[in-house]
């Protein structure tokens, strides 16, 4: 049986000061669960699109509904992590302060508050630096309290916005194995924006290919019914690469 349909977009566009279009047409439908990444080369509009089902950008025009409402304004039911975590995360406050922040906003009693950022700390791998400051951890370490404090506030989507084009190599690899391990035991909605087509196939189970702006549009929608975890030297992992590559080339 199909999943419900949480995300649903039809003939969604954007404009900046009545000029062209940024993206023209996008039409998409994202199931309840799912992890779909939006890929794309920089400047093509997929950041804008992710702000949009964000709500923090107004759409031109078309429809926009996440769980049936149009979106006019930013949600709970959808927590977002950006790229550059440091731009996230309170200085002054510790670990287990930043991930207590939107539950203390909401004014959740402090015990509550307290066993849901020991369950989100411990599930992003970072139990133990519970009392250290963001500048006495690394990048990788940031990304995973910023993650935290989105996961605590339980929102039903996540949208992500490249969180891990900062990071190194090594440090990358970490926390996309880690993530989907996340997904999996949260069992949340992800749209996960990317210009690497490798990070889209280790981590996608559908992949929607953007096309060069301006007047971007979802230029085809792949299925990745492989297995997870997943490898770049797996042979089938490989003709997806092929594929989706020759839509750059």
């Amino acid at each position: 049986m199909k999943a419900p349909e949480t995300i649903s977009i039809s003939g969604l566009s954007k404009s900046f000061n009545n000029s062209h279009y940024v993206l023209e047409n996008i039409n998409l439908s994202i199931q309840r669960g799912e992890f779909f990444i939006l890929l794309g080369p920089s400047g093509c509009g997929k950041s804008t699109l992710l702000s949009m089902i964000a709500g923090f950008i107004e759409k031109t025009s078309g429809d926009l509904l996440v769980d049936q409402e149009e979106v006019k304004k930013p949600g709970r039911n959808r927590g977002v992590v950006f790229q550059q975590a440091d731009a996230a995360l309170f200085p002054w406050l510790t670990v287990k302060e930043n991930v207590e922040f939107g539950l203390k906003m909401k004014k959740t009693p402090k015990d509550n508050r307290n066993k849901i950022s020991t369950y989100f700390i411990e599930l992003v791998g970072l139990k133990g630096h519970e009392n250290k400051f963001p500048r006495e951890l690394s990048g990788g370490m940031k990304q995973r309290v910023q993650l935290a404090r989105v996961l605590a506030n339980d929102p039903d989507i996540l949208l992500m916005d490249e969180p891990f084009g900062a990071l190194d190599a090594m440090t990358r690899r970490t926390m996309q194995t880690e993530l989907v391990r996340i997904w999996k035991e949260t069992n949340k909605t992800v749209i996960f924006v990317t210009h690497d087509i490798q990070e889209a196939l280790l981590l996608g189970q559908r992949i929607g290919v953007m096309s060069v702006g301006p007047s971007s549009k979802i230029d085809h929608i792949y299925d990745i019914p492989l297995a997870f975890p997943r490898s770049f030297t797996d042979k089938e992992f490989n003709r997806y690469y092929q594929n989706i590559q020759a839509h750059f080339d």
